[in-house]
């Protein structure tokens, strides 16, 4: 239940056995290992990152070229799949084949070929859409070019019918022949011919009256032969994009598997490769820092033992050096090591608040749930990640406490999927689990989930409170102990004491009569002045001026982290109260509405159960999420701001990592 304690080694090894020792401990993955860096290695090793990176992002990019050209089919029962399972020696000898850039180089030629021939299909139909229109036009088109003292243009009128015969006849007024040879609904294809004596008063006619000029200058011959040469070159684009389709899906079949376990390696290998090139630049020899646990340390000094010209040696770690860290706690606690890694580990000689938050984590998610059913199928979720994702033994423990936890507050709280039970006669069974009543159907049910909410709310706090008390004194750190938490916990403690002694908590309804005799606040209020004095006088004693200091002590027993800070800390946690009566009205609603529509004929029985399995999946998704972040809120802002910092390093061993296989023997 701590941050483990770590050794700081030493390892010199010679360049001949460099690669095969950082191979050995990453094999291990027991030691974080920093190499050595100078300035002017890192220029150089900025140059070997970027060739390492650039073989991964090429290898990348083929297989994701490769992906679009897979049959759908085949992409789906490959993404079901998941990971490929290979074998070592098969691993070993994928590894070795001297093809795979010529591979990638195909892959991304072919892909960009098919690109270009992409685009040209689209340019040569566009050209011929263009050409059909004047299909009817029988000339060579660098004919129109060569008329002397006329002008003959291929032009188009873009008008409503019953404006055209008024526009044609306005041509033969303004000095222009025509000709219509092709015309669709909206536009006429005409060739026009006038004098150039006219040129300058013809071109701006036609300009206002929106003729269209031909753009056929790139072309010579005939129309027609335009048209069969474009056919041709469309028919050739398409067969050759074809051909290059099936040669990148012959590749898919024979080298994409291969492919994935080539980037897999060359992933997994780039932390040992970086390491290398950003060491120390000597001649023949390596120097690396490595970070190894005390039960560890002996194994990695008999590995470096196994490398006759590599040596290790124990060194003490730099002062104020920041140690990387590892959480060590029981198995019962391991879950919940992720609510720490979110918000920041500890550092190396803060307390591992993990066990401590382990229990209020839990009990808070299933207050914000507050239904049994959904805790059932929690309990369910967290069997199957056991059977099937054995990787994921965390998150599956996690789940399962959660679901515990949750079916115990549901139960209490008579939640069973809302109120189903009330519709299946079976209230009266499931109501003999609920010994705290049913907040949404009774007073004494609503007012009982708002003292227990509250209650936790002040234990978390003075829980805190005494975590921090004691762990100053373990660090002999006496001043926060005894002038910084000591007269907190006091006061609190006292303050709630007195609250419970009098009518104010009656009246208030937080209990139903005094549970101390109300001669006890005398005693207490004893206790609470010289706290008070102290934070007064100490808890801004870094400052030299007693003005201010008084000022500031001030503030700190009233405002800033003092009596209205604690207040707050202890109201938030009535939101365990509303978010678990809103989980329980929206589970009720949804009843509600499926048992409405249920009598309805024929019909009615599928939309009910419709209604009950969507409806009580949204409930629960949108409740899970709402739970889960208020409780963590719970656990960061009102239980680790009374005793923990976090900050530290996370530990980061020097591990195969395998992202797209599973290796076996």
């Amino acid at each position: 239940m701590a941050v483990a304690k770590l050794a700081k080694l030493l390892i010199v090894t010679h360049k001949s056995d460099e690669n095969g020792l950082l191979k050995a401990l990453q094999k291990k993955a027991i030691a974080e290992i920093i190499p050595y860096i100078s300035t002017e290695k890192k220029k150089s090793s900025i140059n070997n990152g970027v060739n390492n990176s650039k073989s991964v992002s090429d290898i990348k990019k083929a297989i994701d070229i490769l992906d679009n050209y897979k049959d759908k089919t085949f992409k789906k029962i490959a993404a079901r799949a998941g990971k490929y399972i290979v074998k070592k020696s098969e691993y070993s000898n994928i590894i070795k084949r001297k093809d795979f850039d010529t591979i990638m180089k195909e892959v991304v030629g072919y892909d960009e070929e098919i690109r270009n021939n992409e685009a040209k299909i689209i340019e040569i139909n566009t050209k011929i859409k263009q050409l059909q229109a004047w299909r009817p036009f029988k000339w060579k088109i660098e004919d129109l070019k060569n008329f002397g003292t006329c002008t003959i243009k291929l032009a188009q009128l873009r008008a409503k019918s019953s404006e055209v015969k008024k526009i044609l006849n306005s041509l033969t007024d303004n000095h222009i022949s025509y000709e219509i040879i092709n015309k669709n609904a909206y536009i006429n294809y005409l060739i026009l011919a006038y004098h150039n004596a006219f040129k300058k008063e013809v071109e701006e006619y036609l300009a206002e009256v929106n003729f269209e000029y031909a753009e056929l200058d790139e072309y010579t011959g005939t129309v027609e032969s335009n048209l069969d040469f474009l056919q041709k070159s469309l028919e050739y684009c398409e067969e050759r994009k074809e051909i290059l389709v099936k040669l990148l899906r012959e590749i898919n079949i024979k080298s994409y598997r291969d492919l994935v376990v080539y980037l897999d390696y060359l992933e997994n290998n780039s932390e040992v490769e970086e390491a290398i090139d950003s060491n120390f630049p000597a001649e023949n020899a390596s120097f690396y820092i490595t970070w190894v646990t005390e039960k560890n340390k002996n194994k990695v000094f008999s590995l470096v033992d196994n490398y006759k010209s590599s040596k290790v040696y124990e060194i003490k770690p730099d002062k104020d050096e920041e140690t990387p860290i590892i959480l060590e706690n029981k198995p019962i606690f391991k879950p919940f090591e992720i609510i720490i890694s979110l918000y920041g580990v500890p550092k190396y000689f803060e307390i591992d608040p993990t066990p401590y938050v382990s229990l209020f984590f839990a009990l808070f998610f299933g207050l914000c749930i507050t239904d049994a059913g959904y805790g059932v199928i929690f309990l369910i979720l967290s069997a199957l990640m056991f059977l099937k994702f054995k990787g994921s033994k965390k998150m599956a423990l996690l789940v399962l406490f959660m679901g515990i936890f949750t079916v115990i507050a549901g139960a209490l709280f008579n939640g069973w999927f809302g109120d189903l039970p009330s519709y299946l006669g079976r209230e009266e069974f499931f109501g003999k689990f609920a010994l705290l009543g049913d907040p949404m159907k009774s007073e004494s049910g609503a007012m009982n989930f708002f003292r227990l909410a509250l209650l936790l709310g002040v234990l978390q706090v003075i829980f805190g409170l005494f975590i921090r008390f004691f762990d100053s004194i373990g660090k002999k750190n006496f001043q926060v102990a005894f002038l910084d938490t000591l007269p907190w916990m006091i006061i609190i403690i006292s303050l709630v004491i007195i609250l419970l002694s009098s009518n104010i908590a009656v009246s208030m309804q937080i209990i139903n009569s005094p549970i101390f005799p109300a001669s006890v606040s005398k005693v207490l209020i004893w206790l609470i002045l010289p706290s008070a004095i102290v934070i007064l006088l100490f808890s801004a004693r870094d400052q030299k001026s007693w003005g201010f200091r008084l000022f500031m002590g001030f503030l700190n027993l009233t405002i800033v982290n003092g009596i209205t800070s604690y207040m707050g800390d202890f109201l938030s946690y009535i939101r365990l109260m509303a978010l678990g009566l809103v989980t329980a009205g929206i589970g009720v609603a949804i009843n509600r509405i499926a048992f409405d529509f249920g009598s309805i004929p024929v019909i009615g029985i599928i939309i009910l159960i419709i209604g009950l399995v969507f409806g009580h999946i949204f409930n629960m998704g949108i409740n899970i999420l709402g739970g889960f972040v208020h409780t963590l809120r719970l656990q960061y802002v009102e239980f680790f701001s009374k005793f923990y910092e976090g900050g530290g390093r996370p530990f980061k061993e020097l591990k195969e990592e395998h992202k797209y296989i599973i290796l076996v023997d």
